[in-house]
């Protein structure tokens, strides 16, 4: 019995400079780009929109990516959640703080 993803292949990541930069980390551009396969001054004309990832360094950046588990699932870890704009963040953001400082004041006084 095949499955759905079986059956439609999964999406090839657009490697952005942001996601490029992301994924690089702490790591020198140096040291990133051994990793890859590509020189130093490939990464950074990926990293400034100067160039995209050819298909063989696209794989490279996604194995790199698989291997860290970067961006799996495009979900955030821990109790985060994707929201669409930055007001409605903040606003999540702080209802959530209250919250949790409201239980750990519950705790602490009973």
């Amino acid at each position: 019995m095949s499955t759905i993803t079986d059956i439609i292949p999964k999406k090839d990541i657009r490697w952005t400079p942001a996601l490029i930069r992301r994924l690089r980390g702490k790591r020198t551009q140096s040291d990133f780009g051994a990793l890859v396969g590509a020189t130093t001054n490939t990464v950074w004309r990926w990293e400034a929109g100067h160039a995209e990832p050819d298909s063989d360094h696209a794989r490279q950046l996604s194995n790199l990516a698989k291997s860290e588990q970067f961006l799996k699932d495009w979900k955030l870890a821990g109790s985060g959640i994707l929201v669409d704009d930055l007001e409605s963040a903040s606003r999540k953001l702080s209802q959530d703080l209250e919250t949790t400082r409201g239980d750990r004041a519950r705790r602490l006084y009973t």
